[in-house]
């Protein structure tokens, strides 16, 4: 699995260009499959979950070019409904195939997915959407199969705005007679950057980025060119790190609008912020603040993922604070980690509370998801000492080069694979 090694206590100060955003170009690629023509992604980030993406769409065949942050899918080739098991179990994005390829073909079989251990996330939802469009399904412990002979449009009202279900339900939508419109849906920028895919391959739909959106399909599809939108989670992990360090940073190609929240949060720890078009720069002061509660919710309100990254920062703020983890339930498994390093954190299933420490000590951690992993290096890069995170292939999922960025910045950082 690799791991990390820091050496903590500097001052991080400089520029990052973030990167294209992991959480908008997977859905857009698993879209490729609907045109069955060339669709060209810019700003493509290169993380291993793009990576194992672009085999699922090769074992369909689809043919998959890369050329630095340019990637070329081709899915006039596709021949396949069947999504490799090994792979489908790697991510949780591998669900968001469930539905272009039932709306496609008409059948579909994918094993259940994996991806990070952060509490139950039930695909239950998507589910439900896809039978209210007019699909039958059978599951077993593993598996999913899906079968229509023709989707209907119709309303769907999502019990809860889930963006995966939001992302699903727009991809079979395409293919169905009629209009669909999705209520109470997911909000995020993703689900906007998703519908500009789809508008742009000749798709009819509107209203992503609000509760409700309408999906009336396409006849005649077209070529795609598109460029991914910026990561904020990984914005926000650049600010945090700075913040913790008592350092500055300047980000660009960062849209500040995704990140209102997480903005906010660094205001309230007293960091001076700047915005611009589409950069942020950051100036951390000499001791945060605490902040007295904390509540993750859908966008955009405080999103899960920035959640473990904001706790780190939490470690050594002035005072006590207080996290209430609305979207998942076991999403604290970061906490006993920090613990290790000095930390003092007491969290339940969805209640955490830190109180201050002056300072971390460097010590060995287990990264155990993505966003843990970005926590607990964080956390190395303030800590006193050395601080080795192992598991650092849970990081590389979703960063592109955090340790070749976080050097730039004056961190003392490197990857080891598991051989060294």
């Amino acid at each position: 699995m690799g791991k990390y090694i820091i050496k903590g206590g500097k001052r991080l100060k400089g520029e990052v260009v973030v990167n294209g955003s992991k959480n908008a170009v997977l859905p857009i690629l698993s879209a490729s499959l609907i045109n069955s023509r060339e669709s060209v992604l810019t700003n493509c980030p290169d993380i291993t979950d793009v990576s194992v993406t672009c085999e699922i769409l090769k074992s369909l065949g689809c043919t998959v070019k890369r050329d630095g942050k340019v990637l070329t899918v081709n899915s006039s080739g596709i021949s396949n409904v069947l999504v490799p098991k090994d792979m489908a179990e790697k991510m949780r994005s591998s669900i968001l195939f469930l539905g272009v390829l039932l709306g496609k073909f008409g059948s579909v079989s994918i094993n259940k997915p994996g991806g990070c251990a952060i509490g139950k996330r039930p695909v239950d939802i998507h589910l439900d959407a896809l039978k209210a469009l007019g699909a039958e399904i059978s599951e077993t412990d593993t598996t999913i199969e899906c079968t229509a002979k023709e989707l209907m449009g119709t309303d769907i009202y999502l019990p809860f705005a889930s963006v995966g279900a939001t992302e699903n339900t727009m991809l079979a939508a395409v293919f169905a007679k009629g209009q669909t419109i999705i209520h109470n849906a997911a909000r995020e920028p993703e689900i906007w950057a998703l519908q500009e895919y789809m508008k742009t391959i000749g798709v009819t739909v509107r209203g992503a980025g609000t509760p409700t959106v309408f999906i009336s399909g396409c006849k005649k599809y077209s070529d795609a060119e598109i460029d991914i939108i910026s990561d904020r989670i990984e914005a926000g992990t650049y600010l945090t790190a700075a913040a913790m360090t008592k350092g500055e940073v300047f980000l660009k190609n960062i849209n500040w609008t995704y990140m209102c929240k997480t903005l906010e949060l660094m205001t309230e720890f007293g960091c001076e912020i700047k915005v611009q078009k589409d950069s942020i720069y950051l100036k951390a002061p000499k001791k945060t603040k605490s902040l007295n509660l904390i509540r993750t919710g859908v966008y955009p309100s405080f999103a899960t993922d920035m959640q473990p990254i904001i706790m780190s920062l939490l470690t050594t703020s002035s005072g006590t604070s207080i996290i209430i983890e609305q979207m998942f339930e076991n999403r604290f498994s970061h906490a006993d980690e920090l613990n290790k390093m000095g930390a003092k954190i007491s969290a339940q299933t969805r209640v955490a509370i830190i109180e201050g420490v002056k300072q971390l000590k460097g010590a060995e951690v287990n990264a155990t998801d993505l966003r843990a992993g970005a926590a607990l290096i964080v956390a190395g890069l303030g800590a006193k000492g050395t601080t080795i995170v192992n598991n650092a292939d849970f990081v590389r999922r979703g960063y592109e080069n955090i340790e070749k960025n976080l050097h730039g910045l004056g961190a003392e950082i490197k990857f080891c694979d598991g051989e060294n």
